[in-house]
This record gives C-alpha cells, structure tokens and sequence, in this order.
C-alpha cells in the first residue's frame, strides 16, 4: 500500500512539474487523498494560473483561493478533522482563557508546534515557546477590531457553524517552508585587543586597506597614484589619488581644502567653489573626516620646499553600484524587522507588541494583512530588546524590572508567543548587556539561555546573515546621531538618509572620536564589504523605510514610548510601526499596530 501511494504521488508531483509549479508536502499529502486525484491535479493547474497573486508555489492557502467547490469542501473537512482530532486529545479539563474570535484553533496549533519545531529548541527540557505561560490574556483591542472582547470561556470542540469562524481560515503559508538560515558574519567570539596603542594603529589601517580595495574595484580608479610619488613630482601633471581624509575645511576665500592620507604620506586638495564644480562640492560637504575617497586633479608641485597642492577636479566615495542587482528568495517568505523595544522599561508599550504578536498567530488583521503575516518566516531584532541596567544615571527610576535577569525572563514570556515557525534572530545593542563600544559580541548565555532555548539566534553587532538567499546587514545604528550633526541637511527623524551615507562611504561609523564608541580591534568590522540586500538599522526609534540602488533601507522604530533621553535630543519616537519585508521582491510593507489593524 506504501508503494502505491508513493507512486500516485510520484505521478502528481511530475504533472506539477510539467507545469512549472511548485508543491508544498502538506499541499501534496491533501491532493492525493482526493478522489480521483488525477483529474483534480489537472483542475487545480488550470485554476491557479487564473490567480494574479500565484507565483508558481502551490500551498494550501493557494487552493483557498482557487473555485472549485468539491476541493474547497475537501479541504473545509480536512482542515475540521485535523482540528476536531487536535481538540479531543486536549481533554475537558483545560484552563479557560480569554478569547476573541476562536479558541479551537489555537488548540491546534499549539500541538502543532510541538511536533513541528522541536528541532530549534536546544533544550527542550527547560523550556519552548508554546509551553511558557502567559500572565496576559492575548485579546484584540475592540477599538481597532470592531470586534467585542469575550469572557473567559472553556475551550471545547466547536460544531460546524462556528468552524467557519476568522482563525480557521488563517493558515501561515510560512508554516510550510522549511527554515534556510545562515550566519555570513558575526564578530562575536573574535573581538579581542591587546590593550596598546598598536591597536588602533592596527584598526585604522585595516579600515584604510580594505576600503581601498573596494575602490580599487571601480574601473576608473585603477591609474591611482600613492602620495608620496605624487609629491616627488616638479612638473603641473594631472593625478589621481586614493586617500582617507584627515581634515575637511573650508578656507578664507570659501573654497574647500581636503588633507588626504595614505600610508606613504600627506597631501592637500583645494577645491574651488565655482560653477564648474558644483557637483564636487556637494560631495566635499557630505565628506568626513576618516572617510575614504578617490580624487582626481592637477598636481600644482611646491616651491621653496612646500610639498605642492592639488587642485580638484573629481571627487567620489566608494558607493554602492547603480546597476547592483540584490539577491532574492524563490520562496514567497517575508521577514519582520523589530529593534528597541526595551523591556522592562515603563515606557516598554506592552498593548502594541501583543497587537504584534497577535497578527503573527492570525488572531487580528483584514484578510490582506493575515495573508501578509502568514508569510513570515522571520523576525529580526536590532538591538535593545531589553531596557538594561545602569545604561544611564537615574535609569533605575524608569524600570518595571530592576534585576537584568527578570528583563531577560520577560522577554522569553514575550518572545515565546510568537509562533513556532518563525525564526528569531537578535542582535545586542547598546542597551544589552554586552560593551557598549562597537563591535558587540552576541548576549553571553548566562543572560540569554532561556531564549536561546526558544530556537532563537543570538548573534554580535553588526551582523550579516542569509535568509532564503537574502543577505541582510544588522547593524544596531549607534553612529546615525553622529552623522545627522556632521552633516548638513541630515535630521534624527529621517534616519534612511544618514543610511544611505553609511552605504556610500561603505563603512558603518566612519568618524572616529566622536560620540559613536568604537572598540580598536587589529579588525575593522564596520567596513561594509559585502553589499546587503537589505539593510536594518535601529537605536534612533525613528520608524523609516527607503531604497538606495535597489537596497532595502529599514530604520524599525520601536516598542518604547518618549523616554526624557529621546525628548533631550527633540526625537518624537514612532512606536509599533511594523516593517515586513518580501523575500521575493524586497518590496517592504509598514503596518502601524496603532491604526491599521
């Protein structure tokens, strides 16, 4: 009997084939359990390519779609059994919990995530995500629902007629992928320093070396000269240069005088604010010192021993290629960018994270905003889940939880709602406890066992991982408040424009000595040497989402409310604005948990 049904589903799965679509196992399983499954495969091929939203993977929440009513009522019953046998293992004798929509559902799914998820769990024993208890009932706000919230009631099978409810439609496409997940980058573990002044002599000549063979990729850097044979030089010749600014200033006349660096030597480029130049001195202004950049001009050699000057006629960054085309995923997953949440805080607003999690396990949201929630796979945290202790003078008076152990243990109650198929990564900020200067390892275990029991992925800031072949850059964003003072025209609440500086100069705090703590490791692991195809900044709680040569740009706000530090620097937080991003297009969507659900 094994063999026949391996054979029919053998069959099935090449008639898919043939026609170019995907299949899931539970979306397979189900079909061939169809009477004349055959003739049905053939029905269901023709009705999913009339679909605008089908990309070619075939899942149980695709055959929804479809309008065949035989399958649909197959389905229907399919979906009843499973949650009729799923509710009847649970027994009568179950605690009553507060609901709003459906309860026989959640029955289900907590059993299946103990079957399905055991694998991300490292300690089972001690702890998983559906089997921490919740002290708050998980209840839709009736202001943005529309919807009355129950009283505590018993869960017990439900008929027919209350089958239909809205939770037995929500079925997470994500549920039916398999997790594809990979560190690329992480500096935990390899951050030491000897303590001397080498090391930062060592820092800065990694970052200078490896910025200058990113701009050496660029094609017409490669006639480069070093300063020292530029400075030999006695006659008026045009030259090309590859240096780190030490100084940016503007001269007597308004000009601007650059002071390039390399390891052989000093030189000065003047350029001179005209017509002509204009496209050079928007750049000049938006330069920084220890940034690195290639010049182009005419060699003006010195006189009575002066070493000569440059006088400019191009200036570039290292930038991101106009034409770089991002990686994408063959999967129709989201991922979920989170930072700051800053738990244990009494500004931590607690109602919108629920609304947050709520939407992951489908319990709120219109159909198009189920649909969405149901295709993350991922939740990516950028820092600052918890709030900390003695990050700052007096900030035990702002605490729920003054014992850094309690945060941690809130946050494994907060973090175990979220479903099981969801993949969590964190990333420590500066809030953590971790160093504050940058690079920061991962959040030692003593703090984090409990949610690292949870199947989450602790990892250092910054941090590169690969999701369903995407590569993201975590970067917590300490260095944006240095950027938005240094240059003009940059503001704290657009913190996508400071970002896009990051990426240019290819570096993620590329001035020294400034607020921005950084860590002289012999490595600079702030040079962005892989270009993301998205990347995830936080710290600013500023809630913003661009694109920069087709790189998904995502500042996530956060979950904290105006703290006294915030309103000193004239921030107004913009909290529980979720930002999801589609792996397939990189195309991003912001739900305010405030509003729009």
């Amino acid at each position: 009997m094994k063999g026949d049904n391996f054979d029919k589903k053998e069959v099935l799965i090449n008639e898919f084939i043939n026609s170019g679509i995907n299949i899931t196992p539970s979306t397979l399983s189900f079909i061939s359990t169809l009477d004349e499954p055959l003739i049905n495969v053939k029905t269901i091929i023709k009705e999913v390519s009339f679909l605008p939203s089908f990309k070619g993977h075939l899942t149980l929440n695709v055959l929804k779609q479809i309008s065949n009513k035989e399958i649909n009522k197959a389905l229907q019953r399919a979906l009843l059994r499973e949650e009729d046998s799923q509710s009847s293992q649970e027994g009568d004798n179950i605690k009553p919990i507060n609901i709003t929509i459906s309860n026989s559902s959640n029955i289900k799914e907590s059993e299946e995530k103990k079957k399905i998820k055991p694998k991300l769990a490292t300690n089972l024993q001690l702890i998983t995500r559906s089997s921490i208890s919740q002290e708050k009932p998980l209840t839709i706000d009736s202001t943005s629902s529309g919807l009355p919230i129950n009283k505590s009631v018993k869960r017990v099978k439900k008929s027919n007629f209350e089958s239909s409810k809205t939770t037995l439609a929500f079925i997470p496409e994500a549920k039916e992928y398999e997790i594809s997940f990979e560190i690329l980058k992480d500096p935990t573990g390899k951050i030491y320093t000897s303590g001397s002044y080498t090391d930062f002599y060592d820092l800065t000549l990694d970052k200078f070396n490896r910025l200058r063979n990113l701009m050496k990729k660029r094609p017409e850097v490669l006639s480069a000269n070093n300063i020292n044979n530029i400075l030999r030089l006695t006659n008026k010749v045009e030259i090309s240069v590859i240096g780190i600014v030490k100084e940016n200033r503007k001269t007597k006349k308004g000009n601007t005088l650059l002071i390039l660096e390399d390891v052989t030597g000093l030189i000065n480029i003047l350029f001179r604010r005209d017509s002509e130049n204009q496209d050079n001195i928007k750049i000049v202004e938006t330069t920084l010192n220890d940034q690195v950049v290639y010049v182009e001009g005419v060699f003006n050699p010195g006189e009575r021993g002066n070493s000569g000057i440059v006088y400019g006629s191009y200036i570039s960054k290292i930038d991101i290629p106009r034409d770089y085309e991002p990686n994408n995923s063959f999967d129709p997953l989201s991922l979920a960018l989170i930072s700051d949440t800053h738990i244990g805080s009494k500004e931590f607003v607690e109602k919108l994270w629920y609304r947050f999690t709520d939407l992951l396990n489908g319990k709120i949201g219109n159909k198009k905003q189920r649909e969405l929630a149901g295709k993350i796979k991922y939740v990516i945290i950028n820092g600052d889940l918890v709030d900390g202790i003695g990050i700052y003078p007096g900030q035990k008076n702002d605490l729920i939880f003054s014992d850094i152990y309690d945060q941690f243990k809130e946050a494994t109650k907060l973090l175990s709602i979220i479903p099981d198929y969801i993949k969590i990564i964190y990333s420590s900020g500066n809030h953590e406890p971790v160093r504050t200067a940058i690079p920061r390892p991962a959040v030692p275990k003593k703090y984090s066992e409990e949610i690292r029991n949870l199947g989450v992925s602790c990892v250092g800031n910054p941090a590169f991982v690969k999701t369903h072949n995407v590569n993201t850059l975590i970067y917590h964003g300490d260095s944006i408040l240095d950027m938005n003072m240094l240059i003009p025209g940059l503001e704290n609440n657009k913190p996508a424009e400071a970002m896009k500086e990051l990426l240019k100069c290819r570096h993620l705090a590329p001035v020294y000595g400034k607020k921005t703590q950084i860590a002289p490791t012999n490595k600079d692991w702030l040079v962005i040497d892989k270009i993301p195809d998205i990347f995830h900044t936080g710290h600013i709680h500023i809630n913003e989402m661009d694109y920069y040569n087709h790189i998904a740009l995502v500042n996530s706000g956060c979950f904290q409310s105006q703290t006294d530090f915030m309103n000193s620097l004239g921030i107004q937080p913009t909290p529980g604005i979720l930002s999801i991003i589609d792996l397939v297009t990189l195309k991003g969507t912001q739900l305010d948990l405030k509003t729009s659900i």
